[in-house]
């Protein structure tokens, strides 16, 4: 036991002490999500940030991987950028939120893993596989037991509270404040102790994996090409068009088949070799049915946002099939540049990005809802409350929810009219929706027919009582056509705020 904790220790000074930056930045930006915390969250040019802290992280890392890989010239030149990438966070700052939970964060996600397993070009397929299985052992056994860490820091916090009674109040504080210490800070460093070369060399020879691979993921992909191919049968025989949901089960069959043959040879019993060895022919109808129903869709419908992305995997997944059917040129190394090229071609490139498609594709259409049917694109609108108030002068602070509830305050907005009831089932406030909305209108200094700026939004999230204000968390507007007034679909309430007397 005292030789394990001794190589543990080891293994994390090693770990620090090769990636210095990294460390630095797990610790700065756990840190900086407690700050985050404790503010209320008011620092919102910290949200983009740590959003993108997984990104930022990994892309330190591989600087770091080629810094020492590299020759003593090009060793300089990478280590100077390796420690300026500890301030490639600065950008992120002026992240607008609606711009974080996007497609582009989630292939950004991508991009840059798949980047850290083409940094060291392996153009061996063994080699590839055996570095890309060591990374995803890393990051699973890392956040096993981070997670497991956390629960374990809940689980003492809670006991503690309950046997002494003490820190009532500081739960939440406590299990925000501990994942962002644990998750960001705690996790990196279990990664960057796992994700060590001599490691590599062991991947793929346990029992477990063997038993996995040959008696349970192999037989269901057999299964999943049996059903494919019958399915493919099927729409032959009907002259029919696949459905569109068989696009994702294609993807997810083709990728699976390539990873399964790239992990087969750290296997001693290779009974699947016959399948594995044919992939790219095997494959093949499924990849047809997938450009057929994509064609047919986009033919139909023209590109949105998804599709652009559909026909982005749609071509990894030919240029993976068509290089694998040569010995010379089926590498997973061409392939996943191939991926990051696609993806980031879609993604960062102005004027061609997804979304930049799918405005071209759709304003260019016949049946364009926005040209000839004069379709209001904005006909929904929804206003959320992000913005601060100022609450001198109250004396008291009401949650209120938006059902009525026994324990607690509560607003109901149906049949056009707004209600507000006490603890005590006895009504506040109560108006008709229109009238209501008239109202709030009127207090931003907004005209009805005019288009709501942004500025009004938060006068129009708080109702000005005689001696309290009820404060909306979001109001959902909706206009029958693009030159008439917005109403009221429905309004969620936050809190309740009472004067002080």
């Amino acid at each position: 036991m005292k030789k394990k904790i001794k190589a543990l220790v080891n293994r994390l000074r090693s770990a620090v002490r090769q990636h210095p930056v990294e460390v630095a930045m797990s610790v700065v930006f756990s840190l900086a999500g407690c700050v985050h915390y404790e503010s209320g969250y008011e620092y919102s040019f910290l949200v983009g940030p740590l959003i993108y802290f997984p990104m930022l992280f990994l892309a330190t890392y591989t600087l770091n991987g080629l810094m020492r890989q590299e020759g003593t010239k090009g060793a300089v030149g990478l280590r100077v950028l390796y420690y300026l990438s500890a301030f490639f966070f600065i950008p992120f700052l002026w992240m607008d939120d609606k711009a974080i939970w996007t497609p582009t964060y989630l292939v950004s996600l991508v991009v840059v893993q798949l980047v850290y397993l083409i940094s060291g070009w392996k153009r061996d397929n063994d080699d590839f596989v055996r570095v890309a299985l060591r990374y995803l052992k890393a990051v699973l056994s890392a956040g096993l037991l981070a997670g497991i860490a956390y629960l374990l820091a809940i689980s003492v916090n809670a006991s503690v509270r309950y046997i002494f009674e003490i820190w009532e109040d500081s739960y939440r504080w406590f299990y925000t404040e501990a994942a962002y210490l644990i998750f960001i800070c705690g996790m990196s460093l279990l990664f960057l102790m796992f994700n060590q070369e001599k490691e590599e060399r062991d991947e793929g020879s346990n029992r477990l994996f063997e038993v996995l691979l040959n008696y349970v993921l192999s037989p269901v992909l057999l299964i999943y090409a049996v059903i494919l191919y019958l399915y493919f049968i099927k729409v032959a025989v009907l002259w029919s068009l696949p459905k569109g949901a068989v696009a994702y089960i294609v993807v997810s069959f083709i990728s699976a088949t390539f990873v399964l043959k790239g992990c087969q040879v750290f296997l001693s019993k290779r009974y699947y070799d016959w399948f594995y060895k044919q992939a790219s022919w095997v494959v093949l109808p499924a990849l047809a049915m997938y450009w057929i129903g994509t064609y047919y869709r986009i033919n139909q419908y023209g590109f949105t946002e998804p599709r652009v992305y559909l026909v982005a995997v749609g071509g990894i997944l030919t240029g993976l099939v068509v290089l694998f059917l040569t010995k010379r040129w089926g590498r997973y190394l061409y392939a996943a540049c191939l991926a990051v090229v696609l993806l980031s071609v879609v993604t960062y490139i102005p004027g061609i990005t997804a979304k930049d498609i799918e405005r071209i594709s759709q304003e260019g259409r016949e049946n364009e809802p926005g040209n000839e049917r004069g379709y209001d694109r904005n006909s929904y609108m929804q206003i959320d409350n992000k913005y601060p108030l100022d609450l001198s002068g109250y004396r008291t602070l009401v949650p209120v929810t938006g059902y009525k509830n026994d324990d607690c305050m509560y607003a109901v907005n149906n049949n056009d009219t707004l209600q507000l009831f006490g603890k005590n089932d006895e009504v506040l406030y109560t108006k008709d929706i229109p009238s209501f909305w008239e109202g709030q209108l009127k207090n931003a200094g907004v005209n009805p027919s005019d288009t709501i700026p942004e500025s009004a939004y938060p006068d129009l999230l708080v109702l000005d009582m005689d001696s309290a204000k009820l404060v909306f968390q979001s109001i959902h507007l909706y206009r029958p056509s693009a030159d008439s007034a917005y109403t009221v679909s429905y309004m969620i309430p936050a809190f309740y705020l009472e004067k002080k007397k």
